[in-house]
């Protein structure tokens, strides 16, 4: 699994923040989740399945590395959504005056 399907992976669920990622064997094999304890409970979200203990621990910790990178990059991204609302909400000229309601408000002799 590469970087960007594990990041759509996680992605689909905007509300969570996954924190760790672990494995649990079982009887179709070994599983990794991704793990969001954010709340008061403990979420995991099925992230693959493999056959070896050595490929579960292997993909484990790759994807302990890129957990930081995709929080940072998930702050970056509502960092500037926040930026274009703020920009949206003002005039891009500070001297610019809305006349519109100036137009309304006189009378014609």
């Amino acid at each position: 699994m590469d970087l960007a399907t594990f990041e759509t992976r996680t992605g689909l669920w905007p509300h969570m923040q996954f924190t760790d990622v672990e494995y649990d064997v079982c009887s179709a094999g070994i599983e990794i989740y991704a793990i969001d304890v954010s709340r008061q409970t403990k979420s995991k979200l099925f992230i693959c399945r493999v056959t070896s203990e050595q490929q579960a621990a292997a993909l484990t910790a790759q994807f302990k590395e890129w957990l930081p990178k995709l929080k940072l990059k998930k702050r970056k991204v509502a960092l500037n959504l926040a930026r274009m609302a703020c920009d949206k909400s003002y005039p891009a000229n500070p001297k610019f005056q809305d006349r519109s309601d100036m137009r309304r408000n006189t009378t014609r002799l």
